[in-house]
């Protein structure tokens, strides 16, 4: 017996009580309030490195395609939309299938975008095409892209009798560049005329992303995307990407509704929008 209570008291004495076990669960909750912030901002920082490869891949991809063309860009826009043989960068259309919307599996099909125009020029490499900070799923599982191009590189907007119908700047009463060689890019240059983007998860659809470059609209017609934390990534005709961070609460707040994006107004004094206006196109 009198073993019994010595083990016991020995017991007693070499654990936890119940204040030091509060004392441990208070210092575990306040490194880890400390901790997580941090490791929040270092995937943020490793989803943006793999965001800025995966542009500046798709635009080395992009500028060997002109090489092999005698300098003619690769069209932006859908296959099946331009027809006729001619290939765009991409061969899917994306939108939000969730019921009662019927089921689209372009969401997801990734051979789409292996055997399109730009395909045999990444090497298939089909994960390039996606922003790892963009998470949301449509009704079949997470979407295979989230990248679009600029509008005026070598847009196009399907075909009639006489051929490809060339993208405009409808309502600008203004002819503005739209770049079918890489020897069309001397304003902006090269290395201020942006090629891919990423857009916004309700806004993105076919592959071209449009930028109304009328000074009185004043709207934004296709959303960028804000996956890093009020940033989002573009790459450049010379082969360079970079990370902008958006001011306009109208872009740079814009929640995921899982609803297609409508043309929104720009908040004044319109700063995001015009720097972008200046890297899509100028006038001749």
């Amino acid at each position: 017996m009198k073993a019994l209570e010595q083990d016991a008291r020995r017991h007693r004495e070499s654990g936890f009580t119940l204040i030091e076990l509060l004392v441990v669960i208070a210092i575990i909750a306040i490194l880890a309030a400390i901790l997580l912030p941090s490791l929040a901002n270092a995937k943020r920082q490793a989803q943006r490195a793999k965001c800025l490869s995966n542009q500046k891949q798709l635009t080395y991809a992009w500028l060997i395609y002109s090489g092999d063309f005698n300098g003619y860009l690769i069209a932006n826009a859908n296959n099946v939309a331009i027809g006729q043989g001619v290939f765009g960068w991409v061969d899917d259309y994306l939108d939000w299938d969730f019921p009662p919307s019927p089921a689209n599996t372009e969401n997801t099909n990734t051979t789409l975008l292996a055997t399109n125009g730009l395909g045999p020029y990444c090497l298939k490499a089909v994960d390039i095409y996606k922003c790892p900070g963009d998470v949301y799923p449509s009704a079949r599982g997470p979407r295979v892209r989230s990248i679009s191009m600029n509008g005026q590189m070598n847009g196009n907007c399907g075909t009639d009798a006489n051929g490809p119908i060339v993208l405009n700047q409808l309502g600008t009463g203004l002819d503005y560049k739209i770049f079918r060689k890489e020897s069309d890019l001397n304003g902006p240059t090269p290395a201020n005329a942006w090629v891919f983007i990423d857009e916004h998860p309700d806004s993105i659809n076919d592959g071209l992303f449009y930028v109304n470059m009328s000074a009185g609209a004043n709207k934004w017609e296709d959303w960028p995307a804000s996956n890093h934390g009020r940033s989002g990534a573009l790459s450049f005709a010379d082969g360079h990407a970079e990370i902008h961070k958006w001011t306009d609460p109208s872009i740079a707040s814009q929640p995921i509704t899982h609803v297609a994006a409508s043309a929104t107004n720009a908040t004044p004094p319109y700063t995001d929008l015009r720097w972008l206006q200046l890297r899509t196109t100028a006038l001749p």
